[in-house]
Parts: C-alpha cells; structure tokens; sequence
C-alpha cells in the first residue's frame, strides 16, 4: 500500500529534526519512492509502499517526539478510477 506523510514541526526543533534525517534508515517492510522538503521550512512529504502494520510503527514512531505526522494512504487517480468502476 502507498501512503504519502506529511510532517510538520516547530522551527525551535529544525536541528533535532535535521539530525533525525541524517539517521534515517527505514526498517525493512518501507519502500520509499520518493522526499521532498517544503522549502518555506517546517515541512516533510514522503511517498512510500509500506504493508507491514509494525514496519510503519517503526518508521513513524521514533519522530513523535519532534513531528506531527499526518499519514495518508493513497493511490494513482488512474487505479482508483479503475477500482470505483468495478462498482
């Protein structure tokens, strides 16, 4: 399954978070397909494939001291389209 997060933290934490993605090593079960940094500041995005329920608590838990992460699960409007059809 996709999910796209989106993470946002205080700037008082920007240095904690940094050092947070310097160790960012996903556990096995996350695929990440691709990041990108709001360039305004405060902001993460990540797409990644993920369809392990204790692989995702490994990825996202350690940063619930520093960020709000908003977790969505998504998928590409030409599947959905396709899946919403079959109905």
């Amino acid at each position: 399954m996709l999910y796209m997060d989106v993470s946002t933290w205080e700037p008082t934490l920007s240095d904690k978070v940094i050092e947070h993605f310097k160790e960012l090593k996903p556990p096995a079960g996350i695929n990440i397909i691709k990041q990108w940094v709001d360039l305004t500041g405060g902001r993460y995005f990540i797409l990644y494939e993920c369809d392990d329920a204790e692989a995702y608590a490994a990825f996202n838990l350690p940063w619930s001291d520093i960020c709000e992460i908003d977790s969505v699960p998504v998928m590409e409007s030409t599947d959905f389209i396709k899946l919403m059809s079959k109905q």
